[in-house]
């Protein structure tokens, strides 16, 4: 089991996804409220949980991400990750960012921050100053597929990657069933994603290097959610 989900797991990334230097998205805390919660299901399922919460600080955004996932054998843990983030952005410019990830024990630390209009990111492979015209690998939101390079939040390096729009669906949700815009990411990175009509994260599905099937499925992301307490 060990390795067997990280091929999917890095395509998350836990980082706020658009673009340096484009036009800022929709308002996170519009869409989603202070927070967005995903479950995540193996076969089916639920095996952890992915967290976005999203705060205003002095005109900046801050993004801190998490996730959590826990496969279970008889009576012990055949396969654990954990991956922990925080972003902090200027409109639609990345500012800096840090992740620490620990698959299965194998522990990898990327740090990302703006030099004079470029991004220095360190990573287990050392240090690259490039342009920050790129996507991070997070997903809440839509413009997280108006990309051909994403940084990879896990490895530090910027993958390629081409979106091919699907027809729409209904994708079941913790508050029912909602249509969805469904799209399909391939290239570096191979998975299906959805967005409600608003732009929403709804959720994804991929498949694991043990052919298991992975899927995100929104919890506390719906149009209601400014009325959580």
């Amino acid at each position: 089991m060990r390795k067997s989900l990280s091929a999917g797991i890095v395509m998350m990334g836990l980082i706020a996804p658009w673009p340096g230097g484009a036009a800022e998205p929709a308002d996170p805390l519009a869409l989603y409220g202070p927070f967005a919660t995903y479950d995540i299901l193996r076969n089916g399922e639920i095996v952890g949980e992915h967290r976005i919460d999203f705060d205003r600080r002095d005109d900046q955004l801050w993004v801190e991400s998490r996730s959590d996932i826990e496969v279970p054998f008889l009576f012990m843990t055949a396969y654990d990750f954990t991956y922990r983030a925080t972003s902090v952005w200027d409109g639609g410019d990345l500012l800096k960012l840090e992740a620490v990830t620990d698959d299965d024990g194998v522990r990898t630390e990327i740090v990302a921050e703006r030099q004079a209009g470029n991004l220095l990111i360190t990573g287990p492979d050392g240090q690259n100053l490039t342009d920050p015209l790129f996507s991070v690998s997070e997903h809440w939101s839509e413009s997280f597929i108006e990309t051909t390079r994403q940084l990879n939040t896990i490895t530090g390096e910027v993958n390629r990657i081409s979106v091919t729009p699907l027809s729409t669906a209904f994708i079941p949700t913790s508050t029912g069933i909602t249509q969805a815009n469904r799209y399909r990411l391939s290239g570096d990175l191979s998975l299906e994603t959805w967005y409600d009509t608003e732009g929403r994260w709804l959720g994804m599905r991929f498949a694991a290097r043990d052919n298991s099937t992975i899927e995100y499925r929104c919890r506390t992301c719906a149009a209601d959610v400014a009325k959580r307490p």
